[in-house]
């Protein structure tokens, strides 16, 4: 279900060196655009994602050397969290990732069965989990976010997962939760078929944890048009996406919405039209 083209993967690793990686960097300070896959034009964040950065051989240089450079401007990391389970990983890291900085951790299950069969790790569920703790223990002035990725195979378990999460880490002052209906790109695209999940299906399960997610200190939903979420959550919703990447259909013309709603997504409208739209009053 990751939203990363299968090529890069099939890189070579000169590609992905620190050498590489400082000199695409340099660049993008220097004021050159389209250096970077997505976004290439905002400067207010950088996420580092991967792959999973935090097996990178050279990681810490790497992340020593962007906190450096860009000692002001926010870094989130984007990682699976299993190496964060080590201690003395966490530790090294965060010594090196001084705030503003943020971690970036899905959760596929409520359990092993589920989780792990998504990631085709076995054990990952419970490296992951004791990342998360790790972090709530170790990383005081970090950001924490949790992302729930819903497709076919984790639309069921919406609910679980989040009673999960609050017998877990109960204090939910301490890390945001995001809800992200999946995108049709990358690896998700080749294995659509396993995945797909109408927008009405996935804002009907969402709808279905009201209860649930008022429990949260900070919730967010990414990827939904406003007008297929009920009204008490479509103010949890945000526009995730740039421009090129999402479009209106006729119907969002005469929509009071529009300007503060995503809209569609380009590939999803694509595969499953727009049909699930209506114009808001």
């Amino acid at each position: 279900m990751c939203t990363n083209m299968p090529y890069f993967a099939r890189n070579t690793s000169d590609k992905y060196s620190l050498k590489f990686q400082i000199e695409k960097l340099e660049r993008y300070l220097g004021g050159k655009r389209n250096i970077y896959w997505k976004n290439s034009g905002l400067a207010d964040y950088v996420n580092l994602t991967g792959g999973e950065p935090t097996i990178h051989p050279e990681f810490f240089k790497l992340l020593a050397y962007f906190r450096r450079r860009m000692a002001k401007t926010p870094i989130n990391l984007l990682t699976n969290g299993r190496r964060l389970a080590d201690r003395g990983f966490l530790a090294s890291l965060l010594k090196i990732a001084r705030p503003p900085f943020g971690f970036i951790v899905p959760v596929h299950g409520p359990g092993p069965a589920l989780h792990d069969g998504i990631t085709g790790v076995p054990g990952s569920f419970f490296e992951t989990m004791t990342g998360l703790e790790n972090l709530f223990s170790m990383a005081p002035g970090r950001d924490i976010e949790i992302r729930l990725v819903l497709h076919r195979r984790t639309v069921r378990a919406f609910r679980a997962i989040l009673r999960r999460l609050l017998e877990k880490f109960p204090d939910t002052s301490r890390y945001a939760v995001v809800a992200i209906h999946y995108e049709i790109e990358g690896v998700s695209e080749k294995n659509h078929g396993l995945l797909a999940l109408k927008l009405k299906d996935s804002a009907r399960a969402i709808a279905g944890a009201i209860g649930l997610i008022a429990k949260f200190a900070d919730f967010k939903l990414y990827h939904f048009p406003l007008c297929v979420l009920s009204p008490s959550l479509r103010k949890l919703a945000r526009v995730t996406l740039p421009e090129e990447d999402r479009l209106y259909p006729a119907v969002c013309g005469s929509c009071a919405a529009r300007a503060r709603c995503l809209g569609l997504m380009l590939e999803y409208y694509k595969a499953f039209g727009g049909g699930e739209l209506k114009a808001l009053t």
